[in-house]
């Protein structure tokens, strides 16, 4: 009977990682006499790490990972031993801590290795999403040729797996142009691009994508313009609109325009013109009420050129109704019914003395004024209607 080795009590409460069994890649042995990674080499790796945000691309992670390990060769070492070694640097964060939790193990080749990763960091969702981003792409109307396929291929790069067959996706790249590009493609196709088959489809594609770029400011290059640069006809259409918005504000009347005062009344909704204290009680305006309407200014006392009626007037000295004279030299008693002396008295005539005519009030002449300068108005008015109208 041979003794078996024992352990004490504190080494089981231990794990044995001599051999390095916490690991989940489990490492090749390598049969080469001299073998080691350089440092230098190790962190040429670890500058492009892969974080496994949302953001980050699996595909393109593990092709830029295997051009750097194919720089490396060594006699006796094969390509897996040097790539389940590298791999783990080429992590951090979220992605370094997938490729822990995975077991002890786990991957002891590099395929098993690369699958698990493209499972974990690409997954169904998101290859949903870029299978919905190439079966829908659309240029943009900012983006030229060169940069829409471009942007094309750079999706076919991140879901390798779409399953969407090479003639589709040339029709759907073509059916995404816009009007202007798929003119030109078909120009350069001898009339249709469609008549083409996919191997001539696709090398014609990137022919002319090549020339767009090396023609930036060709006829094929769409203008990038900034939020301030407008083209000719969407200013003329602008401007258009708003003319027409205009005119139609102003055939819709004065709704959206504050209303005037009348002058006479003193409320809103109408003009002196069309006062109805004018209309119905001609005869009771007052003739401070039409001198209020002829001119917003007071007038001056006695003013010679005013061409109404004007109160001052009444208290102009030469034009008194006052007898002055007889104020500052009082009457003397006389006989009235004696003549005075040296007065002849004629006979009476027998004609009948010529009746003075009656003089119109300043109220009349200030309302016929008024009525006459309401006429014209509104003929004005109607004659500026009729060339709106026309």
């Amino acid at each position: 009977m041979v003794d078996q080795p024992t352990k004490s009590l504190l080494e089981y409460g231990i794990p044995d990682t001599t051999s390095g069994i916490l690991s989940s890649i489990v490492r090749p042995p390598v049969t080469a006499q001299h073998f080691e990674l350089k440092p230098q080499f190790i962190q040429f790796i670890s500058n492009d790490s892969f974080a496994g945000t949302p953001h980050d691309c699996p595909v393109s992670h593990i092709d830029s990972f295997l051009e750097k390990c194919d720089t490396m060769k060594m006699n006796g070492v094969t390509d897996d031993a040097i790539r389940l070694r590298l791999f783990p640097f080429s992590l951090r964060d979220r992605a370094k801590e997938w490729l822990r939790d995975e077991g002890t193990g786990s991957f002891d080749t590099w395929d098993k290795l690369v699958k698990a990763f493209l499972v974990k960091f690409l997954g169904h969702e998101k290859t949903a999403r870029l299978r919905n981003e190439l079966s829908t792409f659309r240029q943009s109307d900012d983006e030229s040729l060169y940069e829409a396929w471009r942007r094309f291929k750079r999706l076919q790069r991140q879901c390798p797996h779409h399953g969407i067959p090479e003639w589709l996706l040339i029709q759907t790249f073509y059916n995404g142009l816009t009007h202007e590009f798929r003119i030109y493609i078909d120009a350069a196709s001898g009339g249709s691009f469609l008549t083409k088959n996919p191997t001539e489809a696709k090398d014609l594609i990137e022919k002319m994508a090549a020339n767009d770029n090396y023609h930036p400011g060709g006829r094929q290059n769409v203008k990038k313009g900034g939020k301030l640069d407008v083209d000719a006809l969407t200013m003329l259409t602008s401007s258009v609109q708003a003319l027409t918005s205009r005119f139609d504000k102003f055939q819709a009347g004065t709704s959206n325009t504050p209303q005037e005062l009348c002058q006479l009344c003193h409320v809103q909704g109408h003009v002196a013109p069309d006062c109805p204290q004018i209309l119905q009680n001609t005869e009771e305006m007052s003739i401070e009420q039409a001198n209020a309407f002829y001119s917003s200014n007071p007038k001056r006392p006695y003013d010679p050129y005013s061409n109404t009626y004007n109160e001052g007037w009444k208290h102009h000295p030469n034009f008194s109704y006052k007898n002055t004279q007889a104020q500052q030299n009082p009457p003397q008693p006389n006989n009235y019914n004696q003549p005075p002396p040296g007065f002849q008295q004629r006979p009476p005539s027998t004609q009948q003395p010529m009746q003075p005519q009656p003089q119109k009030s300043s109220l009349e002449v200030t309302l016929e004024s008024f009525i006459t300068a309401t006429n014209s108005a509104i003929q004005h008015q109607n004659s500026s209607i009729q060339q709106l109208q026309a």
